[in-house]
């Protein structure tokens, strides 16, 4: 296991401790709690209610169960305004949160930071000379602007922000104004696919959702600072809307049918692929890493000589505290450097070797081969081996990834962390069928 898998896997494990001490676990068949605290991130927990075993990483409160509303029940709380007017249109008029949210925060202390670090690039030395390397300060401090500029400009959006939502027999429009400024996006009505709540992003560990309409041409996304009620009877009020009171199938409708069990003496599948791209990204955080120290070596620190005689004690530690902030810039950069290291180690293809899983009626392995040759292995018994499972584990550009988990004596032992859902859900049935599961 990687240095990146155990920082994962210790993560995961202290968000799964933490959830289910605050009591938000909730079986994703029937929504109950577990009647056991789980052992770890990857030990298959047991619904006391209804039987079923599942990952405690799916025990999340965003099952269907938990957020599946209404469209009739209104909560009393609301400020949401829901007309119907006389061409049948229906339209909600969502108010401002008048909430920033913690993005604010983080956006301000980011922003100061990156301040303090340009200030001290720029005029630390005091004499406000131009160095040979500024060439390079300013392409790379405008990526760290443009981050904390960002986060303070969706902290006021969430506070400002004014939005309507409208539905009609040809399209679906958000509208939304903030300071005097309208801006809209529309959807074709016949070409929307679903409308749910989705995960936004994540906060202390913790998932933030929002309503999503998603349709063939794009999606229109907001209202993670609404109440959780909110968010539940909006997201069924509005696909009723949309669909009627015939709404599409549920997601797993749409999966691949599950083929009947032809279970195989022996099989040999190779892992799925990691998806393409992702390498990009981590060369632009490597990139952003190597800038950022380049920036801080050229420009600092340079801390000024206390021991010269009629020393302005006001100017030294002035000088003193742009000395300590010129460190800034490194620091981040190795933070940023480190991470793109990840992605780009996490995302590699190695020409010469290659990982399959493989079985036979005695035992199943993952194996990993260079030319031909086992080099690196690891067994199971079969009849240890219950299942193989596929789980979201994120979004990327709209597309849902999954982590594939082979289920050994009750416990996972992972394939993969991040692939494509398509591309999961054809492996796990292929494999599944293999073992006759």
């Amino acid at each position: 296991m990687t240095l990146f898998e155990k920082l994962t896997s210790k993560a995961t494990k202290a968000a799964v401790a933490k959830a289910y001490a605050k009591g938000l676990l909730r079986c994703p068949s029937c929504g109950a709690k577990p009647s056991q605290a789980p052992v770890d991130a990857d030990t298959m927990l047991r619904c006391g209610s209804c039987g079923v075993a599942s990952l405690p990483t799916e025990w999340r409160p965003d099952s269907s169960v938990i957020r599946t509303g209404h469209p009739d029940e209104i909560p009393p709380s609301t400020r949401i305004q829901r007309e119907r007017t006389s061409a049948g249109d229906c339209v909600w008029d969502i108010p401002a949160s008048g909430k920033f949210g913690s993005l604010m925060f983080f956006g301000v202390f980011w922003t100061g930071l990156i301040a303090t670090a340009t200030g001290a690039a720029m005029f630390g030395d005091g004499k406000g000379e131009q160095d040979p390397n500024s060439w390079l300060f300013y392409p790379v401090v405008s990526l760290f602007w443009a981050v904390g500029v960002g986060l303070i400009y969706v902290s006021l959006r969430n506070k400002y922000a004014r939005h309507q939502i409208t539905v009609t027999r040809d399209l679906v429009t958000l509208r939304r104004e903030m300071f005097g400024r309208v801006k809209e996006k529309s959807l074709v009505t016949a070409k929307v696919s679903s409308v749910a709540q989705v995960e936004f992003y994540q906060q202390n560990y913790q998932p933030i959702y929002g309503v999503e309409i998603r349709g063939r041409e794009g999606k229109l996304r907001f209202g993670t600072t609404l109440e959780e009620a909110e968010k539940i009877w909006l997201a069924a009020d509005i696909k009723r809307a949309v669909f009627g009171e015939t709404q599409p199938s549920s997601p797993a409708a749409n999966s691949p049918a599950k083929v009947a069990a032809q279970r195989q003496s022996s099989f040999s599948f190779p892992l799925p692929a990691a998806p393409k791209g992702h390498w990009i990204l981590g060369v632009v955080f490597l990139l952003m890493g190597i800038g950022a120290i380049a920036m801080g070596i050229s420009h600092g620190p340079d801390f000024p000589d206390s021991g010269k005689d009629g020393v302005d004690w006001f100017a030294l530690v002035f000088e003193l505290i742009f000395g300590l902030a010129s460190l800034i810039p490194i620091i981040v950069g190795v933070i940023f450097g480190g991470l793109g290291v990840f992605i780009i180690l996490g995302t590699r293809s190695v020409h010469d070797l290659e990982t399959r899983l493989e079985g036979d009626e005695a035992q199943v392995a993952l194996r990993t081969y260079r030319q031909g040759r086992i080099i690196k292995e690891k067994s199971f018994p079969r009849e240890a081996v219950s299942e193989v499972r596929a789980t979201n584990s994120g979004s990327n550009n709209g597309k849902a990834m999954k982590r594939i988990d082979l289920i050994v004596s009750g416990k996972a032992q992972k394939i993969s962390m991040w692939t494509e859902g398509e591309v999961a859900n054809v492996w796990v049935a292929d494999v599944s069928r293999a073992l006759g599961k």
